[in-house]
């Protein structure tokens, strides 16, 4: 079983961002505890939900990357430049290596853009 919003309550809407509103949630857990209170900010319900459903993926994600040991990223780098450096030289071109920082700095803009909470408090 997922977790589930069982109770949804509208609070008030916020004075700071007009048109968004506050709403407390009940969820019930996977296990089946339910949490109280749970607070959520969003223009609409759905809007709210989707934001509590975010801001839970992104607490796991992080979690994830802090348990991470520091030595598996730098091996992780190692690997990777090493691949592109290799296949730059191979080519006797330059264009793969900045493709290949090109793509790494990409994907680490957007997983800290993905990462970063919008949440709107009041």
């Amino acid at each position: 079983m997922k977790r589930k919003a069982i109770r949804a309550e509208l609070r008030k809407e916020s004075q700071n961002f007009p048109g968004y509103f506050k709403y407390e949630l009940d969820i019930q857990e996977e296990d089946g505890t339910i949490t109280e209170g749970v607070p959520a900010y969003g223009k609409d319900l759905q809007d709210a939900l989707q934001r509590t459903v975010k801001h839970d993926k992104i607490e796991k994600a992080e979690k994830v990357f802090e348990n991470l040991p520091h030595w598996v990223l730098i091996i992780v780098f190692t690997i990777y430049m090493t691949a592109i450096g290799m296949t730059s030289i191979r080519l006797g071109q330059s264009w793969p290596l900045l493709a290949g920082l090109g793509c790494l700095l990409t994907i680490m803009f957007g997983i800290q853009y993905l990462t970063t909470e919008k949440e709107i408090n009041d």
